[in-house]
């Protein structure tokens, strides 16, 4: 069976003729349909189909302690009635909600799209949470789960188009070389792939920060150990999971807490992992409250943010 996923096309209309303005999305495989507005055109928009329906929204912005993608998902089947509840948030810079006017998707859908999404961007790390619980997933009927499910297929695909990469899984390492960096203190592996530069889960970083290191990839590092992505083990930093870079300079950057580049990567033989090269853990713990077992997780700059569980 050829599981290959066919190409898609994606419509952008800019209802008042500029990228800043309320944008519609619609995905040429799919019944439901987007819409993106900007935080100050709210109220004027408030009241527009898109926004009304059974579905999804999500707040986006950056975090005002690390200058890093913040997110907040909701559902909700009439967002006008909750403008309030969204305008409370102060980090948000435009709303994305995903809705349809099929009466197949009902409020019992959305509830499980909502909890689904906010377990998807949870896994992936990928942004700073700003909902502060988590949603159980609704048992759902095999069909009913198969239309949700595929919807969110739907959303996944949509997103990194329009700026959100909360949901983007980590690029396949299948026939990409390993990358290799060391030095004051760091052994990290990592790969290129999907446009993106990969540090592979247990490559070290360096603790101390050089004055040398951009001050937003400190501010990067910062959120990572909130989130969990990066934990304290001895005098390192060790990746408790793959994780994607822009680029292969802010990787290394970010690693060696120092000016780096591309060129700082070694590439050579051996699979993108980072293995049982890796030094010992100088220290361990049987598990923190961030959902990584086994490694003691402190934050070593100081920040008013806090870590969403």
């Amino acid at each position: 069976m050829n599981t290959t996923r066919r190409g898609f096309s994606i419509r952008t209309f800019l209802a008042q003729g500029s990228a800043d303005s309320v944008q519609l999305i619609d995905h040429s495989q799919w019944v439901g349909r987007g819409v993106v507005v900007p935080r100050a055109a709210l109220d004027e928009h408030a009241d527009r189909d898109e926004l009304r329906g059974n579905g999804v929204f999500m707040l986006c912005g950056t975090s005002h302690e690390t200058g890093c993608e913040r997110i907040y998902i909701g559902q909700t089947s009439v967002l006008h009635d909750n403008l309030d509840r969204v305008k409370s948030k102060g980090f948000w810079t435009k709303l994305v909600a995903f809705s349809t006017d099929s009466a197949r998707l009902s409020r019992t859908h959305a509830d499980y799209i909502e909890a689904k999404l906010l377990q998807m961007a949870r896994d992936a790390r990928g942004a700073e949470m700003d909902n502060t619980k988590s949603r159980t997933i609704p048992d759902l009927a095999e069909p009913d789960r198969a239309d949700a499910d595929y919807f969110i297929d739907q959303i996944s695909q949509v997103a990194p188009i329009i700026g959100v990469r909360a949901f983007e899984p980590t690029p396949d390492a299948a026939g990409a070389k390993t990358a290799r960096l060391t030095g004051n203190g760091a052994n990290a592996n990592g790969y290129a792939a999907g446009g993106r530069f990969v540090v592979t889960e247990g490559s070290m970083a360096t603790r101390s920060e050089g004055a040398g290191c951009p001050g937003h990839v400190l501010d990067l590092r910062t959120s990572l150990i909130l989130r969990g992505v990066l934990a304290e083990e001895g005098k390192q930093l060790r990746f408790t999971q793959d994780f994607a870079f822009d680029h292969a300079a802010q990787a290394a950057q970010l690693v060696l807490a120092d000016a780096g580049d591309e060129s700082s990567w070694r590439t050579g033989s051996g699979s993108a992992s980072a293995g049982e090269e890796q030094p010992q853990a100088a220290e361990r713990s049987e598990g923190n409250g961030n959902g990584t077992p086994g490694v003691t997780v402190k934050p070593i700059r100081a920040t008013k943010a806090t870590a969403d569980a």
